[in-house]
């Protein structure tokens, strides 16, 4: 599985010209290969984060060649935002969610992102680390609907563990409960650098086929 990682620094006067050209992008949903896409606003900022999910890199390059740019034409949002980054991650290992009620990630009302640089000796520690601690910790959680954990592609100490909640509070309700025991756990010296984003996702922008 692919995702394209995309985050945009939107005018602040220019948000709603913006969103209306997000919600065209629904014509993705006809395209080969095709998963899901989801997006919002980070918390705080005028920075609007869009994760696509692709089967597999040639359906994606199919995509960009032949229906990416009438698409991006009709959307007009260039003038909307004054900076965008576009990256291509691979799955590494998906994050399950555990028993909750026929709710799925394209329905989920908050992302959590975490950026991480990890140490090149640590790679294999890191990901187990998150098999054996994160997820079964994440699972038991109420309002979790699961995540993965990519790596960039063109990055390879560059990692993305994304989770998909319910809700804002069901996220609170683990930082404060769950988290800090889980912390305690986890060793100190894997992780090089790490950036977190809260993001509130806009059901308009959601994507399924």
């Amino acid at each position: 599985m692919i995702a394209k990682y995309i985050r945009c620094e939107v005018v602040e006067a220019k948000r709603n010209i913006f969103s209306k050209g997000q919600r065209l992008w629904l014509e993705t949903a006809h395209c080969e290969g095709f998963i899901s896409q989801l997006g919002g606003w980070e918390q705080e900022t005028n920075i609007a984060v869009i994760l696509a999910r692709w089967t597999d890199m040639e359906s994606v390059k199919d995509f960009m060649s032949a229906a990416h740019d009438p698409i991006a034409e009709r959307a007009n949002q260039v003038g909307s935002y004054s900076h965008i980054s576009v990256s291509y991650l691979s799955a590494v290992i998906c994050i399950p969610a555990f028993n909750q009620g026929g709710k799925n990630q394209a329905s989920c009302g908050f992302i959590r992102i975490a950026d991480c640089y990890i140490d090149p000796d640590k790679l294999d520690e890191f990901i187990q680390e998150q098999k054996t601690l994160w997820n079964p910790g994440m699972q038991q959680v109420e309002g979790m609907l699961g995540g993965q954990l990519w790596q960039f592609n063109d990055e390879s100490d560059r990692y993305l563990v994304t989770t998909y909640w319910e809700s804002e509070a069901a996220h609170r309700h683990y930082m404060a409960e769950y988290f800090p025991r889980l912390k305690q756990q986890a060793a100190t010296d894997i992780i090089h650098t790490i950036s977190g984003h809260h993001i509130q996702t806009e059901p308009s922008w959601r994507v399924t086929p």
